[in-house]
């Protein structure tokens, strides 16, 4: 039946989008548009353009600083002849021309250091917002999952509330001809009304699953949203799988791993670092400066603007060594910490590492039981399709009662549900086993 109702759905939605000019959107569309319009990933990238912007700042630390500097000023009254150094009552101007770099030798390797931290802090983020992506990307799966549901539940409810309408019928027709008592007219519309309830239902939860989809994808809730009808089986996987073969691959591959790693590495830099700051700090400062003067007096004889500047002229070097005597237990206890940092971010990877084995072993029987569920369910509803065809013969002859009709009914509809449930079941957990073997969800094959 399932197949059947397919078929049908596919037909009516194709001739829904030509009528109305709506598109459908399969799984991978709704997954992209999640991804380009959800906040947390916008967040997440202007948050690495920080760590852009903090990994360009680590490699200019390399180079030394340069500074110019112009200045001019004017006093007035008593004040210092710029020519004789002693006191005249003349205003005068002054005007200076600088530049100055310096660059640190050696800082206990903390430039170089940074630098590293700067990097691993760059593609740590990568691995963040990869992070961020694969679970948008599963809760949109799951959503649209729970959408084709609903969607098919629903079709499958309106096709046994008409078959209900059809029996209810030809029930009242048989009860006007004497075959049928009023009794079984009763029953026949007490379940074309438990028909009418499922229909009611399913579609409820259709609409409720729409709008959870809507949610996970960061998509207009005013805006009408049609996902394809189509349910198709994903490959099926190998009878064997190596799960050791996967854990060594999702080691290697997983975000949240890689992140961990990059948390260690972090943390043996800041503690390296700390380390190396109990040792003295060399630095060198070099410097050229020159100025002009002038006083406000028409019996002073200014020296030409070009020639101050050579003959006033002034160059320096320095060599600066910093050494550290006493700052109290901070730096000691700075190593401590990140000591102790480093200590917990092996204990996270080691833990993280550990939760990863055992999600892997869930997820591969989590899929190999789902297969044997579809399996079964596939073999179910062909038996109870072949038993209800029988049934509906049985019961337009005479030869059943309604209740009897009923269960018949009732087992059919359950079978394509469990169907159903097991086919979406499988494509969810086998879309997991894949992540785990380094395929993101985005990337996955349908």
């Amino acid at each position: 039946m399932i197949r059947k109702t397919l078929i049908t759905t596919i037909i009516a939605i194709a001739i829904t989008t030509m009528v109305s000019g709506q598109e459908t959107w399969d799984l991978e569309r709704c997954m992209l548009y999640a991804l380009e319009n959800t906040p947390d990933i916008k967040k997440k990238i202007a948050e690495n353009d920080n760590l852009s912007v903090e990994y360009r700042d680590a490699i200019m630390d390399f180079l030394p600083e340069i500074e110019g500097g112009i200045g001019a000023n004017v006093n007035f009254g008593r004040s210092i002849d710029p020519e004789t150094n002693t006191y005249i009552n003349y205003s005068n101007f002054n005007n200076s021309y600088s530049i100055s770099t310096g660059y640190t030798i050696f800082n206990g390797f903390n430039t170089v250091n940074n630098y590293k931290i700067a990097k691993n802090a760059k593609l740590m983020g990568v691995s963040e917002a990869q992070i961020i992506e694969d679970e948008i990307c599963l809760a949109v799966i799951q959503a649209y999952y729970n959408v084709l549901y609903y969607q098919e539940m629903s079709a499958l409810a309106q096709q046994q509330k008409e078959e209900a309408d059809r029996n209810l019928y030809l029930t009242k027709r048989q009860e006007e001809q004497g075959v049928k008592g009023y009794a079984e007219v009763a029953d026949m519309e007490a379940a074309f009304a438990e028909k009418d309830y499922n229909l009611t239902k399913m579609q409820n939860s259709y609409a409720n699953a729409i709008s959870v989809l809507k949610e996970k994808m960061s998509y207009p809730y005013s805006d009408t949203l049609i996902v394809e009808k189509e349910i198709t089986l994903r490959a099926v996987k190998e009878d064997y799988i190596d799960t050791y073969d996967i854990i060594a691959r999702a080691e290697l591959t997983l975000p949240s791993l890689i992140k961990a790693r990059g948390d260690i590495e972090n943390a043996r830099l800041r503690l390296r670092t700390s380390r190396w700051q109990i040792l003295p700090s060399l630095s060198a400062y070099a410097g050229y400066s020159t100025d002009y003067a002038t006083v406000f007096d028409n019996s002073y004889t200014t020296i030409p603007f070009l020639e101050q500047l050579e003959q006033r002229q002034g160059e320096y070097i320095q060599l600066q060594l910093n050494i550290p005597i006493f700052y109290g237990l901070n730096r000691h206890s700075n190593i401590r910490k990140n000591k102790n940092a480093l200590h917990i971010a092996e204990y996270d990877y080691e833990k993280n590492r550990k939760e990863m084995e055992i999600n892997v072993e869930i997820a591969v029987q989590d899929m190999q039981n789902a297969l044997k569920s579809l399996i079964y369910a596939d073999k179910r509803v062909k038996a109870q399709q072949k038993a209800h065809n029988l049934n509906i013969r049985r019961y337009e002859q005479g030869l059943i009662s309604a209740i009897e009709y009923q269960t018949s009914s009732n087992n059919i509809m359950s079978a394509e549900a469990e169907y159903l449930n097991a086919l979406l079941q499988y494509n969810l957990k086998s879309r997991i086993v894949d992540y785990y073997k380094g395929i993101s969800y985005i990337n996955q094959e349908n």
